[in-house]
């Protein structure tokens, strides 16, 4: 059964219109699309229903990309836009990418607007499905906070130097008796790491009288360690002298630990493990970062496609086609060095980054990757599934303007592998 999808066409051409409805049923989907060629047009029909794809002329006459791109993000920023244009510039290309569209298709090479196309409609999926568990994170992050901040608080009254004057009753199950009487030291059952610059925080809002909030850790009377956060206020006697101060603790371990999902989450592709687009593209930058500021640093990215995936996934189910991707994340994984680094793009397509590799050293590394796919089949219950990659690679120049420009380099050599056979390496310096 074709799958469903509510297309936006924006182009002038009838026959071009034509000719995306067309490529695109022709590859597996039942269309259901509207073409428009004005701003006005443009936003009646975003604001008329939902649409699944976008895909946009780079130029007509009074409306082009950038400025449908704008509106795009402005009203359906989660909807995939695409370019598909006969003859486009590539650094107009690089340059919407970067904006936000995520891909583009010349017309000449429409075989590749159904597989685009499928990636791209796959990530905006998972992208809303992480959208969800993002909020549902953050709400449980919220709720955990408004806890914290009325239950269970840990106060102490403390004096100018330290020691303990009052102490509430929450602190009783965590601490010795003797370690929290009146009269001992306050900094006692801080970890020692972080002792000292807390007695620089206490002495300072003594000296200043303004409290600063804290971040430290408690070692607790069992050896665990509990990750805190405090604010000292100032009590000051009839002299106006700072004579007492009173500090709030709460136990921030779990908000920790929240947030440290939360940032794995946002950087971590949530099916095979690698990291997702976004965090690649920004360790390509870095790496393109010490091209430009290292003399004589060299370094190279691949860009890497499972062969016939489509076909996987119609023979055998997304279940299975979702297990060899785990599978090719792993090969991939167990290939690298520690300073090399991998991300999965969307759908099939992976990429790695090989710093301190030319584009000689790269190629072998691609070759002996290739070799390793094809002789590791992916196991799924009873079934073994023999896999190919084509891999396209390209140097990351000094002269590259960003990391995009080697990217594109590579995914046009990528393109030539699979044109000529599939299951090769084509480089492109």
């Amino acid at each position: 059964m074709k799958q469903a999808l509510r297309l936006l066409i924006i182009d002038d051409s009838p026959d071009d219109i034509e000719l995306v409805r067309s490529s695109l049923s022709s590859q597996g989907y039942r269309v259901e699309s509207t073409a428009v060629d004005t701003p006005m047009a443009m936003r009646a029909a975003l604001n008329r229903q939902e649409w699944d794809l976008i895909t946009c002329d780079h130029a007509m006459p009074g409306f082009n990309a950038p400025a449908a791109l704008a509106i795009a993000k402005e009203l359906c920023p989660d909807v995939p836009f695409i370019i598909v244009s006969g003859e486009i510039d590539l650094n107009l290309a690089v340059d919407l990418i970067k904006s936000g569209a995520r891909d583009y298709v010349q017309k000449n090479e429409m075989m590749r607007l159904g597989p685009v196309s499928e990636r791209e409609l796959r990530e905006a999926r998972a992208a809303r499905e992480h959208k969800l568990a993002e909020e549902k994170l953050r709400e449980t992050q919220e709720l955990f906070q408004a806890i914290v901040e009325n239950v269970g608080d840990l106060v102490a009254v403390l004096d100018t130097e330290g020691r303990r004057i009052y102490n509430s009753p929450s602190y009783k199950p965590l601490f010795r008796e003797q370690d929290i009487r009146p009269g001992s030291l306050s900094f006692t059952e801080i970890h020692s790491e972080d002792r000292e610059r807390i007695k620089e925080i206490f002495h300072k809002t003594v000296a200043t009288g303004v409290g600063e909030r804290a971040e430290f850790r408690f070692v607790l009377k069992d050896g665990s360690i509990r990750q805190m956060e405090s604010e000292g206020r100032v009590i000051k006697g009839a002299d106006g002298k700072v004579s007492r101060v009173v500090v709030v603790s709460r136990d921030i371990t779990k908000l920790k630990r929240q947030q440290a999902e939360l940032w794995e989450m946002a950087a971590t592709d949530f099916l095979t493990g690698l990291p997702n687009r976004r965090y690649f593209l920004a360790q390509l930058e870095q790496e393109m970062a010490r091209v430009h500021r290292i003399d004589r640093h060299c370094a190279s990215v691949l860009m890497i496609d499972a062969d016939h995936f489509k076909q996987v996934n119609d023979t055998y189910g997304h279940a299975v086609g979702d297990s060899i991707l785990i599978h090719l994340a792993v090969v991939m994984r167990n290939e690298l060095r520690k300073i090399d680094a991998a991300g999965r793009l969307g759908g099939e397509e992976f990429a790695i980054i090989l710093p301190g590799a030319d584009i000689s050293a790269a190629k072998i590394f691609a070759e002996r990757l290739r070799k390793k796919v094809a002789g590791t089949p992916a196991a799924h219950e009873e079934r073994v599934i023999s896999l190919t990659v084509s891999i396209g690679v390209a140097a990351m120049n000094g002269s590259d303007k960003n990391g995009d420009a080697a990217l594109v380099r590579a995914d046009r050599a990528l393109y030539r592998a699979k044109e000529h056979g599939r299951n090769r390496v084509e480089i492109e310096v």
